[in-house]
């Protein structure tokens, strides 16, 4: 699955959270990491974002793990690691 991390507060609001919201199916999330529903690309969150600089934001994969190896602990208590 694809999860957005906010890395740059200063260049985030929560108009574009919303806006996230809005388009794609978030399943799960944390104040910094928001996680979408399995079968959205790179290219598709993003072009909601780029007119953003790319320091503000991370896309990546991620994969659901135990919390022994968790690197995103989500506010569903579901931990998370990059693949």
């Amino acid at each position: 699955m694809i999860g957005l991390q906010i890395k740059d507060r200063m260049h985030w609001d929560d108009q574009i959270s919303a806006e996230l919201g809005k388009q794609f199916e978030i399943i799960d999330s944390t104040d910094d990491l928001l996680i979408f529903q399995e079968g959205y690309s790179h290219k598709t969150i993003r072009d909601l974002v780029d007119h953003l600089p790319p320091t503000a934001y991370e896309i990546m994969e991620l994969n659901k793990v135990p919390e022994a190896e968790c690197e995103f602990k989500c506010d569903s208590g579901i931990c998370y690691h990059r693949k």
